[in-house]
């Protein structure tokens, strides 16, 4: 199979026999895994040995199949493995048995470039890989012997899980039934006109597919890892509490919402059966949803829809898996501009009416900002601007929290007077005419203008994580605006020229002071509210944010591939100046994010905390390994503080410690991070510090995206000649 296919025009033909598809198994290994005999890269780091760009690139052997048409509706084929070719599921924090595909295909990820890509056309297609991965499981007979095992060990320790109602044995041989149809329409648009499907729509008996999910108590549990793993970040349950027995009882987007829910809870557990369930669910899924919207244009703006389309949005992009990463970056556009204008009624007769016509326009109303966050992460992550504008987000700020998780009209309605919004006249509410709720833009405004109000009562978390976005475009607007400059020989400027990079940057400083008084007034709100997820959340966007003030992550990864770097040490000056523009302000953000990062519990990371701990590691490696004297420890000037042997534990420390302000304004000061037993790593030593980042991620529950940047990391390491090594089990993490 393979280039043996080809006509002799170079034309392929419409479809493959799955026999003939099922002959490549034995010419493709079944997994592959990141061996800790794999993570010693003794070498020197010297530059002079490193190789040149073109030996960095490692192509693969195996040629994908090419056909002439490939729509966001189908896809090319590729090798997938048997049954035969499972491994046993691995119960530690260790690398889950990874397929060389999907390993293959990292190398082309749209974010964590930090390595030369592979030639065009050498990228394996996964997205098939994941259907006949979910479908192959079901046959095996103790196909979840492994996830209730552990289940029965983590179990004990849910007490703090949010409530998830209980399945009937109706609902899930429902959802059963429902989820098979799904994967029979997922496997045909990607066997595309495969044999054994006749074109009556119907298959043969010896083909006909099946799928087993896992029992109810399992499910029950990934409903409430869903819950507690996300909806911290994405506030839209309400009440915070899912029944699923109900919401199957709605309509087909319904019940989609209900299995992203389970792939979204699956995909924080660490073992290889929940990451096939989340993987194989998610592509399922994702046709399904497309159809639904395809068909019916009108069902795009329907509320479930969005939701549903909110999380694969969240689900492909922090998959790790390049199929899904690249669909969901693609299509996030579409969601979101329907998610831009919603539209409600507004019929009120009595509280219980009031209080679920209140409940569909917040609903609306949070679906429109858990996409602007989602845009601002998206945005952060890949380096792109970001979609929504400030002037389009006209639409109300969220509810306080205790409306939303108000269970039903009375409550309700009695929060409601304790705001103070309505009163009670007998049994009929009267609702006071107060002005309607402010929208982010109305808020900006007032951010930007001193508003006496800000920073007092009634900013949630949620209302200053979205101020950062505003921010965000603004620092992303100047810093292509500066790209755009020379970063070597300052050139003249013609008399009375408005633009110049001087006039740029001193904007630039505004938004610095503008993130300023951001910081302040969350600060003054976390006092107030201490151990707030919501808002430790908030201040690592804020330290990245920050972070591309000071820095160019785009020119970091372009020197970590060695993109127009010859190996010699004279350039290393002007590729650090490139890179990083304030060397004390960078080292403190990037300290900040890892403090912050390690102090999340693992069960409630955010998703996408392997990339955050990967730009803060990556800076902190751009600045060790292109600086001329790696000893030469000062600010971004190469001014020697005079109090080196202070140490300055950049991970450990706050941005208030006396000890941090006086290395910021002053340089003085030895910054270093932490390992564990209380081992420290110097800001001088390249190796170590990429040893540090592969070993932060290891401490969490196994990802596929977090596995996929240690690998990307172990791969920098070997290119640039550096020792990077990862800790024993017993002492993993730094």
């Amino acid at each position: 199979m393979g280039n043996d296919l080809a006509a002799a025009d170079g034309s392929y033909p419409d479809y493959l026999p799955w026999s003939d598809f099922q002959d490549e198994l034995d010419r493709y290994p079944s997994t592959v895994q990141l061996t800790r005999q794999d993570t010693s890269l003794c070498a020197i780091p010297n530059f002079a040995n490193i190789p040149s760009p073109s030996e960095l690139v490692v192509a693969s052997s195996r040629t994908s199949i090419n056909t002439p048409e490939t729509s966001v509706m189908s896809l090319e084929y590729a090798a997938v493995p048997g049954t035969r070719d499972f491994a046993t599921a691995v119960h530690s924090d260790s690398a889950v048995p990874e397929f060389e595909a999907v390993v293959l295909a990292e190398a082309e990820w749209n974010l964590a470039r930090c390595n030369p890509p592979p030639p065009p056309g050498h990228c394996p297609k996964t997205a098939v890989v994941h259907l006949r991965i979910l479908e192959q499981k079901s046959k095996q007979e103790d196909t979840w012997s492994a996830l209730e095992e552990y289940l029965e060990k983590v179990e004990g320790d849910a007490s703090d899980l949010a409530p998830v109602v209980p399945i009937s044995s109706c609902t899930r041989d429902k959802l059963l039934a429902i989820t098979q149809s799904f994967l029979h329409k997922a496997l045909e648009i990607h066997r595309r006109g495969h044999n054994s499907c006749r074109k009556s729509g119907y298959c043969s008996p010896g083909d006909c597919n099946f799928i087993v999910l896992p029992p109810p108590k399992i499910l029950e549990y990934f409903l409430r890892s869903y819950l507690r793993s996300l909806t911290v970040y994405y506030p839209l349950v309400t009440a915070g509490c899912v029944d699923p027995n109900e919401m199957l009882q709605d309509n087909q987007a319904s019940t989609l919402l209900v299995l992203l829910m389970i792939a979204q809870g699956a995909a924080a557990m660490p073992l290889q059966e929940a990451r096939y369930l989340s993987a194989g669910l998610t592509e399922t899924c994702r046709i399904s949803l497309f159809d639904i919207v395809e068909k019916d244009m009108g069902l795009s703006a329907d509320p479930t829809t969005l939701r549903c389309a909110l999380l694969f949005l969240v689900l492909g992009a922090w998959s790790g898996d390049k199929w899904l990463m690249d669909i969901a970056m693609g299509q996030r556009g579409m969601y979101m501009s329907t998610a831009k204008n919603p539209k409600f009624d507004d019929n009120a007769i009595n509280s219980e009416v009031q209080w679920r016509a209140w409940v569909e326009r917040e609903t609306r109303h949070r679906l429109v900002y858990n996409y602007v966050m989602l845009d601002q992460e998206l945005s952060l992550f890949h380096d792109t601007a970001p979609l929504f504008a400030i002037t389009e987000l006209q639409c109300p700020l969220p509810a306080p929290e205790v409306l939303w998780m108000s269970a039903d009209s009375a409550q309700w309605l009695g929060a409601m007077q304790s705001l103070n919004v309505c009163t009670v006249n007998g049994t009929q509410p009267i609702f006071s005419t107060a002005p309607a709720a402010q929208s982010l833009h109305g808020l900006f405004q007032e951010f930007l203008q001193d508003h006496p109000l800000m920073g007092q009562a009634g900013l949630s978390p949620q209302h200053l994580r979205l101020l950062l976005h505003p921010l965000q475009a603004m620092v992303c607007h100047l810093r292509q605006m500066v790209s755009c400059f020379s970063d070597v020989f300052s050139t003249p400027h013609p008399a009375g020229c408005p633009v110049t990079k001087e006039s740029i940057l001193h904007r630039l400083d505004e938004v610095q002071a503008l993130l300023q008084k951001w910081y302040d007034i969350t600060m003054n709100y976390s006092k107030t509210n201490p151990g707030c997820p919501a808002t430790h959340c908030n201040l690592i966007m804020y330290h990245l944010v920050s972070l591309n003030t000071v820095a160019d992550f785009s020119e970091i990864e372009r020197l970590a591939r060695r993109e127009e770097f010859g190996g010699l040490q004279w350039e290393l000056p002007i590729r650090h100046g490139k890179c990083i523009f304030h060397r004390q302000k960078a080292i403190i953000h990037c300290g900040q994010v890892i403090r912050l990062l390690r102090l999340m519990p693992k069960e409630c990371r955010p998703a996408w905390w392997p990339a955050a701990m990967y730009r803060a590691m990556l800076t902190l490696w751009a600045d060790s390994i292109s600086r001329v004297d790696p000893n030469a420890r000062g600010d971004e000037h190469g001014n020697i503080g005079s109090q080196e042997s202070v140490l300055v534990m950049i991970d450990q420390l706050t941005l208030e410690h006396p000890a941090l302000i006086n290395y910021l304004w002053s340089g003085n000061g030895m910054p270093l991070l932490t390992q564990p037993r209380g081992t420290q790593v110097g800001l001088d030593d390249p190796g170590r510090l990429l040893t540090c980042a592969i070993n932060d991620i290891e401490t969490c529950y196994s990802s596929r995206i977090g596995e996929g940047i240690k690998r990307k990391l172990i791969s920098l390491g070997k290119n640039w000649n550096l020792e990077v090594s990862v800790l024993s089990p017993s002492g993993a993490g730094c």
